[in-house]
């Protein structure tokens, strides 16, 4: 598991969303009452003052129709006012004065608190008019609220001060209430925090999962990805790396033996590149149901990537391991329908071996590898891993990373094999053989390097690098008065080159070369795969005057009736079916059928790898008119069979 989806995964993250949770209820509550006091502190003032405002008047009001200013009638008025039956105030300070008298009460309040409100009280002006001015507020001193009213007119200012009792007796019950609504904001705001915390750690739970399988699976089979397979091994003690002990794979137990196959399919790319990546994801997306099916639960497969697929099988030994290799390569060979058409795309399987083969993950999944590879050169469906295997893997990757000088510095030339009449001997033709002069391995055959060339996406530039060196080697011999044709092998990967066709005919038309003298061969098995697109393309060249071959006719895996689409002008017989062929009546029928075949469809058959004079008497009286092989001539460098060439030597040489 990725280190940041095990970190959400982690508690702390619930518990500290939570908090987070229940510290924003607890805001919301404590703002709740602290905006409520204040709102109820301010309407409590101002009824107060209002209820002070409406006093003054009545007694100003009364002073003024009573026309008596005595201290006694003063002293009934405000008796009656502020100290009735029904009506008292704790603490109380009138003052009323005019020109000529003064008079004023104090019940309860401080001087000192009484002196310090009036000096900071304002100085109003006398009034002439009947309207008066009755300014009133509120002054704290001494943390004590104190109310306080002016009125003055022409005749009396009057002064009021009392203490702000009802004001404190409401907030207090207005307290009391709002602490039990803020007890009932919290809970409720809590429960809904609990509620949302929940709420988001399921969505974050479900994001992680998500993410989880996003990292360890693939996006197109739904299979477990290398991140999987690897942290997988690792944790079951595979892998001596350091693992997170998290891992939800971690307590698997160690299996004591294993066997690891990696699974390559022959013809993926063909597919992918010929019908579309949609019809090759379908199409992987098929075979790795059938692999799967072929597994049982304690068996894991995963998809590495493009066309290649792993599987771990624990606790399986190699006997085992053997027979689940043909049962997979049998499911690969099952047919699937892409377009409508039958698709037969057969794989490679290469098997390692823990702990007898390697005690690691990576090596096992690397030996696995180079199984394949090997498998897949010698097309034999499925190879067990050897020390031999693992020299070949060595130099197979020193040999890709020489593969760019090998083109830029033509270390890669054709060696040629004369095509020869069975009858006499006499060279009708010469096929460019592909060979690798390589600086520190030497000369090396295509069974090292074609491999590598299809695999680093580089098969139409080595197309055109062959066409090239042949036409080149084309004009130099027409120089020398040699006009012998050329055949090339092209894989079928080259005609999906969209500009092949146009750059073979520039270079015939540059260098002035008869575009007859150029021979195309393709080998059977790859051509049937999609017809219609190959036998456009081959008839587009044919068209222009090249010459086309099928070659190792017998080999593919398709019906026959595609060679009438191809309309080519030979058929080559494959080598295996001319080895002991004088003994085999087997393959005397499969030659016989290839030979009446070519008549049937006006094409010429020419027999490989002929090897003595009683095979080449056999197919002349067979009806075979053409052959090639080691009795007439092994491929051989230019300079080599130039002579031969030049003096019109006939094969094979006494």
């Amino acid at each position: 598991m990725p280190p940041i989806l095990e970190l959400q995964r982690d508690k702390s993250f619930r518990i500290k969303l939570m908090l987070v949770c229940l510290s924003v209820a607890l805001s919301v509550a404590t703002i709740y009452v602290v905006v409520s006091y204040r709102l109820a502190a301010d309407l409590g003032l101002k009824t107060e003052l209002d209820s002070l405002h409406r006093q003054a008047m009545f007694l100003h009001g009364e002073i003024l129709l009573s026309k008596n200013d005595s201290q006694q009638h003063l002293s009934e008025l405000v008796s009656l006012v502020y100290f009735s039956n029904h009506f008292s105030v704790a603490q109380l300070y009138i003052k009323v004065s005019n020109s000529d008298m003064k008079w004023s009460m104090n019940h309860n309040i401080d001087e000192e608190k009484i002196d310090y409100l009036i000096s900071k009280l304002p100085v109003y002006p006398i009034i002439t008019s009947h309207m008066a001015d009755i300014p009133n507020g509120v002054t704290e001193v001494d943390d004590v609220t104190l109310l306080w009213q002016v009125i003055q007119d022409d005749r009396y200012q009057i002064t009021i001060v009392k203490t702000s009792q009802s004001l404190d007796d409401t907030l207090k019950f207005v307290m009391q209430r709002l602490i039990i609504t803020s007890v009932i904001v919290f809970w409720l705001a809590a429960w809904l925090a609990l509620t949302l915390s929940s709420w988001m750690n399921k969505r974050v739970q479900n994001k992680n999962d998500a993410l989880a399988r996003l990292a360890t699976h693939d996006a197109l089979t739904g299979l477990p990805n290398r991140l999987y397979l690897t942290n997988l091994m690792q944790s079951i003690d595979l892998c001596p790396t350091s693992i997170d002990k998290k891992s939800d794979y971690h307590n698997m137990p160690a299996p004591k033996q294993g066997s690891l196959f990696v699974i390559d399919l022959d013809k993926f790319k063909e597919v992918n590149d010929t019908f579309g990546h949609a019809a090759g994801d379908s199409l992987l997306i098929d075979v790795a149901q059938k692999l799967q099916n072929a597994l049982n639960n304690t068996q894991t497969l995963v998809r590495l990537g493009g066309d290649e697929f792993i599987v771990w099988a624990p606790e399986m030994d190699i006997t085992d391991a053997k027979d689940l290799a043909q049962r997979l390569i049998e499911v690969c060979n099952e047919p699937v329908m892409i377009n409508k058409l039958s698709i037969n795309t057969g794989a490679s399987i290469g098997i390692s071996h823990y702990p007898s083969h390697t005690n690691n993950a990576e090596s096992l999944i690397t030996l696995a590898d180079v199984a394949m590879y090997e498998a897949k050169q010698k097309r034999s469906g499925w190879s067990l891993f050897s020390e031999r295997n693992t020299q070949r893997g060595h130099q197979r990757l020193r040999l890709r990373a020489d593969l760019e000088n090998a083109l830029t510095d033509n270390q890669i030339k054709l060696h040629y094999q004369p095509k020869v009449s069975l009858a006499d001997g006499q060279i009708i033709g010469v096929e460019g053989l592909a060979r690798w002069y390589h600086p520190t391995d030497g000369l090396l055959s295509p069974y090292h390097f074609i491999d590598l060339i299809e695999q680093s996406g580089r098969v139409q530039e080595f197309g055109r690098y062959i066409i090239l060196n042949a036409i080149e080697q084309l004009s130099q011999w027409q120089k020398q008065g040699i006009y012998t044709p050329i055949a090339i092998n092209l894989s079928p990967y080259n005609l999906l080159d969209p500009e092949l066709l146009d750059y073979t005919f520039t270079l015939l038309e540059k260098y002035a070369i008869n575009s007859g003298y150029l021979e195309i061969e393709l080998i059977e098995s790859s051509t049937s795969i999609n017809i219609d697109y190959i036998s456009c393309r081959l008839s587009d060249f044919k068209q222009a005057g090249i010459k086309l071959a099928i070659d190792d006719f017998g080999t593919g895996m398709s019906s026959l009736s595609y060679i009438s689409n191809l309309n080519v002008n030979h058929i080559k017989i494959d080598r295996s079916f001319i080895i002991d062929i004088e003994q085999d009546v087997k393959k005397q029928a499969v030659a016989a059928l290839a030979i009446s075949l070519a008549k049937t469809f006006d094409s010429k058959a020419i027999a490989e790898g002929v090897e003595n004079k009683a095979q080449a008497d056999l197919l002349i009286e067979m009806g075979c008119l053409y052959g090639q092989g080691y009795y007439f001539a092994k491929p051989m460098p230019v300079e080599e069979i130039e002579p031969l060439l030049l003096n019109n030597v006939f094969l094979p040489i006494s």
